[in-house]
Parts: structure tokens; C-alpha cells; sequence
């Protein structure tokens, strides 16, 4: 699901910084780094880079249909040695329930305006958890929803 992919990739990641200490001194951007530099990625910036994402201000699944984005690209889960060992399993999961639930309901947000942020101890989350209004869809039957257990009806 690219909506999924799009999501993941927003200005809102779950961690705001990954940082590294260089252990042997190089070049980055025409400045020398010594030994001991700390250096902190901001996938957020990178995700809002232009030259690697065309308009990123817009909410656009439809991006990665033609070019899948390279590995240090669009870093929701970090990169390279240290990426979140649940990632692929995160993907996965969060497409899986992102079809149940919008098979079964429209979604909008409870509020008129952009939810603030809120630190949970390295990471980040809505402050007041995401809410959104649900409301029903016609019943469809797909392979998904024939099995499927019915979901709780929203109050």
C-alpha cells in the first residue's frame, strides 16, 4: 500500500534524530570531520529534500509507483546496520490493518486542526493518540472481510 509507504516517509517520524560519532576522519559536503564529530541525521529533512522528492510538502502515494526510493533515501527506520530490526514486520502489519479498517469505515480526523506531538522517551507520538472519527462503509465482501472477525462498531 503506497498511502502506507507515503505515511511513513511524513514530516512526522517516530524518532527525530540518529546519531553517529565518526571513528576515522573524512569528508562530508567540502568540510574535513575529525575523529570524535558527532553527526545527527534528521530523516525528516531528508524526506522533505526535493531533489529526492518532488513537492514533498504534499501527502502523495502515487510517488513511488514509477521509482522505488534507495535505501538511504527515505529512512523512516533508520539505515544500514542499524535499522529497527521490526521494520518490515512494522510495513506489513500497518498495511495489513490500514485495509481491514478502511474495507470496513471512512476516516477523518476528530479535529479541524493538525494534532501536536508529544516525546515518549526517544520517540515521538500524537499527543492525543491519533483520534479519528469511523464511520461505516457498505459491506463489501473481499477475501479479507469474508474471513474476517468483525471489528468493534464505533460509538
Amino acid at each position: 500500500c503506497l498511502a502506507v509507504d507515503e505515511f511513513h516517509g511524513d514530516e512526522r517520524p517516530v524518532i527525530l534524530f540518529a546519531g553517529r560519532m565518526a571513528r576515522e576522519p573524512f569528508e562530508l559536503g567540502g568540510f574535513r570531520l575529525p575523529v570524535g564529530t558527532r553527526l545527527l541525521l534528521a530523516a525528516c529533512l531528508t524526506h522533505y529534500d526535493p531533489e529526492l522528492f518532488p513537492h514533498p510538502e504534499r501527502f502523495d502515494p502515487d510517488r513511488f509507483l514509477d521509482k522505488l526510493p534507495d535505501t538511504y533515501e527515505w529512512i523512516p527506520f533508520g539505515g544500514g546496520r542499524r535499522r529497527c530490526l521490526g521494520a518490515s514486520f512494522a510495513l506489513l502489519e500497518s498495511k495489513l490493518v490500514l485495509r481491514a479498517v478502511l474495507e470496513r469505515y471512512e476516516l477523518s480526523p476528530a479535529g479541524g486542526r493538525p494534532e501536536k506531538v508529544r516525546r515518549r522517551g526517544i520517540t515521538i507520538s500524537p499527543a492525543q493518540g491519533a483520534r479519528v472519527v469511523l464511520r461505516r462503509r457498505e459491506t463489501v465482501d473481499t477475501p479479507l472481510t469474508a474471513a474476517a472477525t468483525p471489528l468493534p462498531t464505533a460509538a
